[in-house]
């Protein structure tokens, strides 16, 4: 039922989707360090209680180079993310394919995947020190997508995070949270993964990220249990290391282009037993201010 929402406010998005775009204010004064805590599906599997300064719009390009490789499609998670003010976050985003030609079948184009997400972020609460993120995302499939996109399943998440920022270590940053994910069967076939709950599930995370300015190591647990929410009780563990390099500009002939790189694990037990994957994301940031300075210095007259 939400999914003609979701489409529409991806309609809006679309055809931005290459660019990071932030307002004057913001871009005026930009922050010090590059954020390490946003959520890129398979780059870092929370979502931390963070914001951008109020006002600021980024849109988001991930694709799946892997995917040149293990599919006959590439696989692009996009979307824009709006810090509406201090507290709350806007994050609609989309899943899309495009057949590249170096396999045996063509799948053509299209969306496979629509996203609706917010976060509400309260500081120094429960206690003093912390601060707690209150997340909501839904998920829907779009039907006439490869079969092996989606899970074929309409999600709606719920959950909440709380991090910590060590005083006495300031390089290490702790967090856990809990969340719901309530599942609703589609009409749109897919093929959820191994080890994934496939109805109405709890899980609970608790992990630790460590700091060392253009690099981040991350570390995540998680367990999840579809027990007193669904008729069979199964559960599910999870591991998750991950390491993220901010590639410094110097190494780019100082490109103002943020490049972000990224390699993980996923070990997971479960009802199909032990699971062993590997991950690696690469994902540019762009700001709409600097897409004008070059169309500008392109048109000055020589």
């Amino acid at each position: 039922m939400f999914r003609s929402v979701s489409i529409a406010l991806l309609a809006l998005a679309g055809p931005f989707g290459l660019a990071q775009v932030v307002t004057s204010d913001a871009a005026g004064n930009p922050p010090k360090s590059q954020p390490f805590h946003v959520r890129i599906p398979g780059m870092l599997g929370f979502d931390l209680p963070e914001i951008d300064p109020p006002g600021t719009i980024k849109l988001i390009l991930n694709p799946h180079f892997s995917d040149l490789i293990r599919r006959d499609y590439i696989r692009v998670d996009g979307g824009f993310r709006w810090a509406v003010n201090d507290h709350f976050e806007f994050t609609p985003g989309a899943r899309v394919y495009l057949t590249h030609g170096l396999g045996d079948t063509n799948d053509g184009y299209g969306i496979g995947e629509v996203r609706l997400g917010g976060k509400y972020i309260v500081r120094e609460w429960p206690v003093r020190g912390t601060e707690t993120s209150f997340t909501l995302t839904t998920y829907a499939p779009i039907n006439g997508a490869p079969l092996d996109l989606t899970d074929g399943l309409n999600h709606l998440a719920v959950g909440f995070l709380v991090q910590r920022h060590l005083e006495r270590h300031p390089k290490w940053t702790v967090f856990s949270g809990a969340g719901v994910d309530l599942v609703d069967p589609s009409d749109v076939p897919g093929t959820p993964v191994e080890n994934q709950p496939l109805d109405d599930s709890m899980n609970f995370t608790a992990g630790a990220i460590y700091d060392v300015g253009q690099l981040k190591w991350t570390l995540t647990t998680t367990y999840a249990t579809t027990a007193g929410l669904s008729p069979d009780s199964e559960h599910f563990f999870y591991l998750q290391p991950n390491v993220i390099w901010y590639v410094p500009k110097k190494l780019l002939f100082n490109w103002k282009t943020q490049w972000i790189l990224s390699l993980g694990a996923r070990v997971s037990w479960g009802p199909d037993g032990t699971q062993i994957s590997a991950s690696n994301r690469v994902r540019a940031e762009i700001t709409f201010r600097q897409v004008m300075d070059k169309i500008l210095k392109k048109t000055e007259p020589q």
